[in-house]
């Protein structure tokens, strides 16, 4: 599985942003996708766990850290937050930004089980796994670093993208086969497809009335 770590790096590495498309249409979509999926996680965590300040999470694959400081608003303290990272100037930037967060550097599947977490995160991860060996190897580590109550959180798209061949979908039945000893599974179907996001902008809440608009699912898989 070595090379498919390795193309992974490649395929991050060789992405190129347009910077004029982040600035006309990214910035007002991504926000409002960002909102949307924040307040699934914390109706989640807040219905889950009776002491969010005491929960010790793990973020595999943070890349530069958004997602910690959602973790840390919510109640949770900087010391009680782990990030995982496999591409390397990421982790660069995780460590400045995060000096507090404790980052593992590498491939999930390397990760040491001696700490067990409450919440162990992935979000839009596994869809840029395009290998299934890969793929239940990292979730079999998941699970073994989960405490026995915890959960598995997750946010990804259940649908390919045509146009992208370097990502492939996870569906709901996948994620029930890549975890298959959970307790129980639930899924929100969340984010209005990026093609119409983008473009409709300000009107994004309307559109994300429509269920069948949205590519994307939180996943909540209890140990």
């Amino acid at each position: 599985m070595k090379g498919d770590i390795e193309d992974i790096k490649n395929i991050y590495a060789n992405r190129k942003v347009d910077e004029s498309l982040v600035k006309r249409y990214y910035n007002v979509y991504s926000n409002y996708i960002t909102l949307e999926r924040e307040a699934v996680y914390s109706s989640v965590l807040q219905n889950k766990f009776l002491d969010i300040n005491n929960l010790r999470v793990l973020e595999v694959g943070a890349g530069t850290g958004a997602n910690l400081s959602f973790f840390h608003r919510l109640g949770i303290p900087f010391s009680n937050i782990y990030a995982n990272e496999l591409i390397a100037d990421r982790v660069v930037e995780l460590k400045h930004n995060f000096p507090e967060v404790v980052v593992f550097e590498g491939n999930a599947e390397e990760l040491n089980l001696d700490l067990k977490y409450d919440i162990v995160f992935q979000s839009t991860v596994f869809t840029s796994l395009l290998n299934d060996k890969l793929r239940f190897s990292i979730a079999k580590k998941m699970w073994d670093l989960l405490h026995k109550d915890g959960i598995i959180l997750w946010y990804d798209f259940i649908f390919n993208n045509p146009f992208n061949s370097d990502v492939k979908k996870v569906t709901k039945k996948e994620i029930k086969l890549l975890f298959p000893d959970a307790k129980k599974y639930e899924f929100f179907k969340v984010t209005l497809a990026p093609p119409i996001g983008r473009k409709v902008k300000r009107m994004y809440n309307f559109f994300n009335n429509f269920k069948f608009l949205r590519t994307h699912i939180v996943a909540v898989i209890h140990k």
